[in-house]
């Protein structure tokens, strides 16, 4: 009996390290499998963010070309303004406002003449011309004996109460008359 006692222990001891083992294994697969699931789910919201960032992506690269091409146009419109900008300032159309004779034989001036600021908010009945002139160059041309005459003559003529600002009288030296590089434009007599 001794012998059924132990063979029945033994198989008995057998069959209880058998079901642990199950035991075990059966909770290290479960174990398993949450952690697989946990990683499932990780990796699904991963790839939809990936994903809402890929789409994301592709809206700022969207947008970037629409800025990029607006850009170009921008930049093309300001080539092109820039260069009537220059062509306007280059072009001899201005208004030619004399002061002085120039039978006189005094020496001849020439003085750039611009609005001041506020020339908008000027009341018309100040002004010594329209509105309308001042969106030209427009060009005193003085004749008198020194600068500091045509200078004065500048100011009796156009000053800031009028709307009108002058630049320093310059220098203009005289061409021979018949070459027409000074006759751009009729001059107003004051």
């Amino acid at each position: 009996m001794n012998m059924d006692t132990f063979a029945l222990a033994v198989l008995v001891l057998c069959v209880g390290a058998l079901g642990l083992a199950v035991v075990y294994e059966a909770s290290r697969l479960t174990t398993t499998g949450s952690r697989k699931a946990l990683l499932r789910r990780k990796l699904e919201a991963q790839a939809a963010d990936l994903a809402d960032l890929g789409r994301r992506i592709e809206i700022a690269q969207a947008e970037s070309a629409s800025r990029q091409e607006a850009l170009d146009r921008l930049t093309a419109e300001r080539g092109r303004l820039t260069g009537l900008i220059a062509s306007v300032k280059a072009s001899k159309i201005a208004l030619v406002h004399e002061i002085g004779d120039a039978q006189s034989g005094a020496q001849r001036y020439e003085s750039e003449l611009r609005t001041v600021p506020d020339f908008a908010r000027l009341d018309p009945r100040r002004m010594l011309f329209a509105r309308a002139i001042w969106d030209r160059r427009n060009i005193a041309r003085v004749w008198a004996d020194t600068p500091d005459a045509a200078a004065a003559m500048l100011q009796r003529a156009f000053s800031a109460r009028n709307g009108v600002l002058s630049s320093r009288p310059e220098t203009i030296p005289l061409i021979p008359a018949g070459n027409g590089a000074n006759d751009s434009a009729r001059p107003g007599s004051l």
